[in-house]
């Protein structure tokens, strides 16, 4: 299966979200549930906090779905004590048209773009970012937000693309500095980006097979363990 690779920071997780995946979505939920509000916590005080992540990882899951998304990376932990206000939708597109120019295809959209979009390389392979600002209504929000998406090439693999596309909440002011910042952190992760062919990929239920194994590991020498980012 083509795929590629993305290098996360501390504090991200990243959800499957095919079809496929639906048992092991919530499995990586729920222990990302566990991770972050563990038991040991009052029932009082981390019940509501609780209910307010899973109702947010199962919202921007089925939104990643409905979209064919492969899968949608969140940052969960805070920074300076902020919470970044933003996920990404990771999508691998592979098209018919195997004869296609990427070259023209990029510039097509960077025409359509016009001054948001910005024409770039990515692993080794011709890109191009769009960037603009959507108005609240979308997003039924207040304030507007920033909407960047990267269409990167495979050059291994013609017809194939990726498909990246990060929201940044903002509380009105698109240029606020924190609003940048978590911006540049997006996209400091998708230019890490690496295209790679992976072979014998592991199904949903050998997966969990796996995370069960390691569950069992870890509750015998008394340690907890997470399987936050666990992707087929």
């Amino acid at each position: 299966m083509i795929d590629f690779e993305l290098v996360l920071p501390d504090g991200w997780v990243q959800i499957p979200t095919t079809p496929d995946t639906s048992t092991l979505r919530r499995r990586v939920i729920e222990d990302v549930i566990q991770h972050h509000l563990p038991d040991s916590l009052p029932r009082d005080k981390a019940g509501p906090w609780r209910r307010m992540l899973r109702k947010e990882l199962i919202e921007a899951t089925d939104e990643a779905t409905r979209q064919s998304a492969r899968s949608v990376l969140l940052p969960l932990q805070e920074f300076s004590g902020i919470r970044l206000p933003g996920s990404m939708l990771v999508t691998v597109l592979e098209g018919e048209d195997e004869s296609e120019d990427p070259e023209q295809l990029l510039a097509s959209i960077l025409s359509d773009a016009g001054s948001e979009g910005t024409y770039l390389e990515i692993g080794g392979a011709p890109a191009v970012r769009v960037a603009s600002v959507i108005d609240s209504g979308r997003l039924r929000r207040k304030s507007p937000s920033w909407r960047v998406s990267y269409y990167v090439s495979n050059p291994d693999a013609p017809g194939v693309w990726g498909l990246l596309t990060f929201t940044v909440l903002t509380d009105g002011d698109v240029e606020a500095a924190p609003v940048q910042a978590v911006v540049l952190l997006f996209d400091m992760i998708v230019s890490t980006l690496r295209w790679a062919d992976r072979v014998d990929v592991p199904t949903e239920d050998e997966v969990l097979a796996q995370l069960a194994e390691v569950a069992q590991a870890a509750g015998e020498s008394g340690a907890g363990s997470t399987a936050v980012g666990a992707e087929p």
